[in-house]
């Protein structure tokens, strides 16, 4: 049987890059496989992925060869890799075309020339097997960023393709969303032997689905097999570059060495992937889980209340008369120099919030109290210089030819000068000196990320607002930013953010709340949130939570 994809020794530089980004990197892929392409940003996941359908290869030089069903891929008839090879892309609305669902769903079919029958047949199955009839006819601004995704899956599998590539498909969506999004993957794979290949930050979800895990470094394959080969090799190697990759059932289960506890049979072979697969461990255990004592973060008794920097009270907002209240009745309160995350579905409000109390936009009622002041009669100077807003997209903040002078430009602005101590102490907290001769787009999404903040935190602002601030990160950059956050609260900074990213809030923030129906609910520790959630909880909870329901991270335990 002929192998779907054969790369033999493929080495790949962008133009006008005198480094490889890929090297030398061997693979076979066969039909039906479900392959997930993982590792630190800049590792060459995303270049590799998309070296795999030709229309959207970048510009550079590859050497090396990539086999598409035995023949070269560069051989491939357009038609031909037009319909067997399909791609969806990160950003839901980048790939959208058309103004209605329908279509979308028709517009590459009718491109092609099918005829209107072959259309509607395929039109009425795919609609009714992602259970899109409802929603046919909707607009697509209509859309949740989850139905957007949905649909770019869907019109691709129009043409029934024999491959799916994915890049990062999950990273806008919600936790509810993204899992419907992957189950319907899977569906596909095992319905309909549909090859899938996948880069993805989510792994908590993704290594039980894969049958191929290949973890990249510098351009090179550094892990390759089952799911299970890799991450046993990766906590054989103790590798730290990627030991936070690992689902975190399958790490609680490598730390105790598989132990059920005392007794006849006390060790297993089985390496959890699941939570239900660690569920089933633990039940057969007499394990005593001990957990460690709460982290300063969430040991708050006994300690007097914190000033309140941030108070909002009863927003109502929307964005249009005939549609309906974004915002309702919201009210939250942060106190100085705590890390507040609001988590909730997509639509639900989370980014309007943050433009409110950024100034962008203006709520139709309520108040918010910064400092004891009415934030909006305060000048806009002012609010600006002690607010800092970080959006979902870092390219909004880039606007020069290379990270130096985005640098400068900005503290000229702020009346800073151009080498004045404070850039260069923002190039050292951010530890920037490797790329500020290149340009902003030519980075990485973390380093993307890390230069607009550094940006927005020139002005030395008391409140910071983060806007899905791991989005598109890989698990090392997660822990640097992390690391960054807490030393800014050390010096006095507050933060509050809103993320879909429930493992790194449970770890890092100090109170947790669901935006819902317009409204803050329940407002509380992350230890206290999480544990009571059902849906937005963390995998180690749903895993131990019935037996240990005050542990909610992997730290919690006690080894």
């Amino acid at each position: 049987m002929v192998a779907l994809y054969q790369i033999q020794d493929l080495s790949f530089a962008y133009a006008g890059e005198g480094q490889n980004v890929l090297q030398e990197i061997s693979l076979t892929l066969q039909r039906g496989e479900f392959a997930l392409f993982c590792g630190p940003t800049g590792s060459g996941k995303t270049s590799l992925l998309r070296l795999l359908k030709k229309e959207v290869q970048p510009a550079g030089a590859i050497s090396g060869s990539i086999l598409y069903e035995g023949s070269p891929l560069e051989k491939l008839g357009r038609r031909r890799g037009a319909e067997e090879i399909a791609m969806v892309f990160q950003d839901p609305d980048e790939q959208i075309v058309m103004e209605t669902v329908w279509q979308e769903l028709t517009f590459a079919m009718e491109n092609m020339g099918y005829e209107t029958g072959s259309i509607q047949r395929r039109l009425a199955e795919v609609a009714s097997y992602f259970g899109m009839e409802s929603w046919l006819h909707k607009h697509v601004h209509e859309l949740s960023g989850g139905q957007k995704q949905l649909l770019n899956l869907a019109a691709v599998v129009m043409l029934r393709p024999k491959v799916l590539l994915l890049d990062e498909p999950t990273a806008q969506l919600d936790p509810v969303a993204a899992k419907n999004f992957l189950q319907t993957v899977c569906r596909i794979n095992q319905e309909f032997s549909t090859a899938v290949i996948l880069c993805e930050h989510r792994l908590e979800e993704l290594f039980p689905l894969a049958t191929r895990v290949l973890m990249l470094d510098g351009g090179r394959v550094k892990y390759q097999g089952s799911p299970a080969e890799v991450i046993r090799e990766v906590w054989r190697q103790k590798d730290e570059r990627f030991l936070e990759y690992l689902p975190s059932v399958s790490r609680l289960f490598l730390s105790l060495n598989g132990r059920l506890g005392k007794g006849p049979g006390k060790n297993i072979k089985e390496l959890p992937l699941t939570v239900r697969e660690a569920r089933s461990w633990l039940e057969e255990s007499d394990l005593k889980l001990n957990m460690n004592p709460p982290g300063k973060r969430d040991n708050r008794e006994g300690e007097k209340p914190a000033q309140a920097l941030l108070s909002c009270r009863e927003i109502y907002f929307q964005y249009d008369r005939n549609q309906p209240m974004v915002l309702k009745n919201f009210s939250c309160g942060v106190q100085k120099g705590e890390c507040y995350a609001l988590l909730g579905g997509n639509g639900s409000g989370k980014t309007t919030l943050l433009k409110t109390i950024a100034g962008i936009l203006k709520p139709q009622r309520g108040k918010i109290i910064f400092e004891g002041k009415n934030l909006f009669k305060m000048r806009l100077g002012e609010r600006r210089a002690r607010i800092g807003y970080l959006a979902q997209s870092p390219s909004l903040y880039f606007n020069r030819d290379t990270v130096e002078a985005q640098l400068k430009d900005r503290a000229r602005k702020l009346g800073l000068g151009a080498s004045s101590q404070k850039l260069e102490e923002t190039i050292n907290f951010f530890n920037l000196e490797s790329v500020m001769k290149k340009h902003p787009y030519d980075l990485s999404g973390g380093q993307q990320q890390k230069v607009a903040l550094a940006l927005v935190l020139m002005s030395e602002p008391e409140l910071i607002l983060l806007d899905e601030p791991t989005k598109g990160l890989d698990p090392l950059w997660k822990l640097q930013l992390a690391g960054m956050l807490s030393a800014l609260q050390k010096r006095g900074k507050t933060i509050l953010m809103v993320s879909h990213d429930i493992e790194f809030v449970a770890r890092f923030a100090q109170k947790c709340a669901l935006l819902f129906d317009g409204r803050a609910i329940a407002p509380d520790t992350p230890h206290n949130f999480f544990s009571q959630n059902y849906f937005y909880t963390t995998a180690i909870h749903r895993a131990v939570g019935d037996k240990f329901p005050r542990i909610v991270n992997i730290e919690d335990v006690s080894i």
